[in-house]
């Protein structure tokens, strides 16, 4: 016990801890132009999976719109809003306006718009890529009467309201429940998210899932074999953490369960579950220990978790 508990202090002193800023993300791929704000930003191996739907928006957009003959900005911002301890969703489609608005609204600013381009902007817990594909279609076909769909709603920031113009939400739930047979063709685009090369994995997205994937093939010599990837796959989770050495996973599902993956499915579980005394997400420790790895939340206690036998002690 005495070893956990100055393994623990190590782990605490060796990991930083930046939770409380939000990570930000831009990226401009042609014209389509995407804004990320995550709920917390621990640091390079822990991505919640927010981050990568918009990514892969992101992308998936850009062949909608040449598909469609848009060659306008089109801007698509994500944040997480809540509004007095309640979470509520908001979802601006603008036309005339590509410049950026949700970047600035805990600020109490809004923006002046630039008088160009297209906007998609989703405030919500949780993003759904397939709706906000449909968005962004409808967006581009019926662009002349978007601003006639939006109306004054009060948005919170800190003990501050602010008005702004939105769509209502049954307005929005309408265009998601429409067929597209684009949005079908496009989301069998195969998207890579991860591609650590020579550490053996990789995550990618393709119609509605992600798929986690380890090559368990070592060069043997001097010969380097073909891949032999392992997927795991999953149509959502809440973040992942990866390893040290990137040679497993942890997924996430909830913020109070999660699966191992390592490319043996003798050592993937369906889910092991957790207790959560913190909103921070899990961090794990650099080392593996033999077939346990070590991983906690809160200075509190942490966890030990033995991959072959599948078994989690928790630490106090």
């Amino acid at each position: 016990m005495k070893n956990f508990f100055l393994l623990f202090i190590f782990l605490l002193l060796s990991n930083s801890v930046e939770a409380h800023k939000p990570k930000v993300r831009i990226e401009n791929l042609g014209n389509i132009k995407t804004y990320f704000k995550s709920g917390f930003n621990f640091n390079q191996k822990t991505i919640e999976s927010e981050e990568l739907k918009i990514r892969v928006i992101g992308r998936l957009s850009r062949i909608i719109a040449e598909k469609l003959g848009c060659s306008d900005t089109i801007m698509i911002e994500r944040t997480t809003y809540y509004a007095h301890d309640t979470a509520q969703n908001f979802f601006i489609l603008e036309n005339n306006n590509s410049q950026y608005k949700l970047a600035v609204l805990d600020e109490g600013v809004l923006l002046k718009t630039n008088n160009s381009g297209l906007a998609i902007r989703v405030m919500s817990e949780n993003v759904n890529v397939v709706d906000v594909l449909k968005l962004v279609e409808y967006s581009i076909l019926n662009r002349k009467k978007l601003n006639k769909k939006l109306i004054p709603q009060t948005y919170f920031y800190g003990e501050e309201k602010l008005k702004i113009l939105a769509n209502s939400e049954d307005f929005i739930r309408k265009i998601c429940k429409m067929q597209s047979k684009l949005v079908d063709e496009v989301i069998d685009n195969n998207i890579e998210l991860l591609d650590n090369g020579f550490l053996r994995t990789e995550i990618s997205w393709k119609n509605g899932k992600f798929m986690f994937g380890i090559n368990r093939k070592y060069p043997a010599g001097e010969t380097y074999p073909d891949s032999e990837i392992y997927n795991y796959e999953i149509e959502d989770f809440k973040y992942y953490v990866d390893s040290a050495y990137s040679d497993f996973f942890l997924i996430f599902l909830t913020p109070n369960t999660f699966t191992y993956f390592d490319g043996d499915s003798e050592n993937t579980p369906d889910k092991i579950e957790v207790e959560k005394s913190s909103w921070y997400p899990f961090q794990l420790s650099k080392d593996n220990f033999g077939d346990k790895i070590v991983l906690f939340d809160t200075n509190a206690y942490f966890y030990v978790y033995n991959f072959k036998k599948k078994l989690l002690q928790k630490i106090e």
